[in-house]
């Protein structure tokens, strides 16, 4: 019986021992990035913070203009409309 107690102690330590570990991980910016493809940039810029530049040029698809963020490890590629509206169309990482 003592031996049965101390292994599901012992079980049970382990496992929240794993899940606490787990749980203070911050998200991968880039994999937040990446997953953001499509969505507004207002909302990639509040979960991972402003990019450390930016630069905007005349778009060649619309009115608008091409942006490219540029955030430690990775680039954002952007599309801001005439009216200001700007969504994330690309991540690409670059050298570390």
């Amino acid at each position: 019986m003592k031996k049965r107690l101390l292994a599901l102690t012992l079980a049970l330590v382990l496992a929240c021992a794993l899940l606490t570990g787990c749980a203070g991980r911050k998200a991968d910016p880039y994999e937040t990035a990446v997953s953001m493809i499509d969505g507004d940039v207002q909302s990639l810029i509040d979960a991972i913070g402003e990019p450390n530049d930016s630069q905007y040029a005349s778009s060649c698809l619309g009115d608008g203009e091409d942006g490219e963020l540029y955030y430690d490890g990775f680039t954002v590629y952007t599309y801001r409309d005439v009216d200001g509206a700007e969504s994330v169309y690309d991540v690409m990482q670059t050298g570390k």
